[in-house]
């Protein structure tokens, strides 16, 4: 019986041990993982300065373009992308491209894919190879797609998310964007809802276009890791508050007066005419919906029955190059 009772209480004390052991590893493990994410915030901040600085440099560098700027052309190209290729896009993508080929005016209309984009710009090796690695995502990597492509030929950048409700009018400026009268971030830093890089125009090898582009790929070259998601937004910010021009530009711009989000809220609502008043449109490419409220139609299925996009007959040698 005594050696029983000594039995139990080696094993309780080897259970103890092993768990004051445990404790203390457990410790450790925490205590470096403070340690190293404290380290990589302090790296965070010290980068901010660095890309910032990288980032005046080139707007003080590429700021002369602005001088030779002419305003848009009515002709010029709109530029819409969907990587994995228009046939594989949502219901709700696929009618977005087409309002905005209906809507063309005398735009063409160009909608770009990994299959056809090395036929309109070339990017460096470097940055090819880190999208394919994984250290730029897809929707980093077509804030470099639209840079390039605004750099090389001008004309519009439009979201493939965009819903358009009527025909693009000229413009008489440089540069141009969908300013809103309200902010959808409040108090965040570099979304002050000025410009919005998801629908601008400028000519090309204009400042913002030269300097946007040039500033991705340096960093890109430069980092593997994002800094900031809105890094295109902090670049157009850097631009509008070091040169004077660009900045009276945006200002001069009419800001929206409709909420351009409102309808991607209603696209499961029955179906109004009110709810598709606004020009522009932003969707969610996650928007899937019913077709039907009973027999009514919601948003959602008068925009996918009204705006489809037949793949098999639409032009593709005019509007899908």
């Amino acid at each position: 019986m005594e050696e029983i009772l000594n039995d139990s209480l080696f094993k309780k004390k080897i259970i103890s041990n092993k768990l004051i052991y445990l404790s203390k590893v457990l410790s450790i493990y925490i205590f470096l993982n403070v340690l190293a994410s404290t380290s990589l915030a302090n790296k965070k901040i010290l980068n901010w300065k660095n890309v910032r600085k990288d980032f005046e440099l080139l707007a003080n560098k590429y700021k002369y373009l602005i001088k030779k700027e002419k305003n848009i052309e009515e002709d010029s190209p709109i530029w819409m992308m969907w990587y994995q290729g228009i046939e594989n896009a949502p219901l709700i993508v696929q009618s977005c491209i087409k309002s905005v080929i209906l809507n063309r005016a005398k735009h063409p209309v160009y909608i770009i894919s990994k299959y056809n984009l090395n036929k309109y710009i070339k990017l460096p090796k470097y940055i090819i190879q880190k999208l394919n690695s994984g250290y730029i995502t897809i929707t980093h990597f077509s804030d470099i797609v639209r840079a390039a492509l605004l750099y090389k030929y001008g004309g519009y950048w439009i979201d493939a998310t965009y819903f358009i409700n009527r025909p693009l009018t000229k413009v008489n400026t440089t540069f141009f964007t969908i300013k809103l009268n309200y902010c959808w971030i409040q108090n965040h830093p570099i979304i002050n809802c000025l410009w919005s890089v998801n629908f601008m125009a400028s000519t090309k090898n204009s400042f913002i276009s030269t300097y946007s582009y040039m500033a991705l790929i340096h960093y890109w070259k430069k980092y593997n890791s994002l800094i900031e998601y809105f890094i295109l937004d902090y670049i157009v910010l850097i631009a509008y508050n070091k040169n004077a021009k660009f900045k009276q530009v945006i200002l001069n711009l009419p800001n929206t007066t409709c909420n351009i989000f409102s309808l991607n809220n209603l696209l499961n609502s029955i179906h109004k005419k009110n709810h598709t008043k606004c020009s522009f449109n932003k969707l969610n490419k996650n928007g899937i919906g019913s077709l039907y409220i009973g027999k009514k139609k919601t948003n959602y299925g008068y925009i996918i029955k009204k705006y489809k996009l037949d793949l098999k007959n639409e032009n593709k040698n005019i509007f899908i190059k």
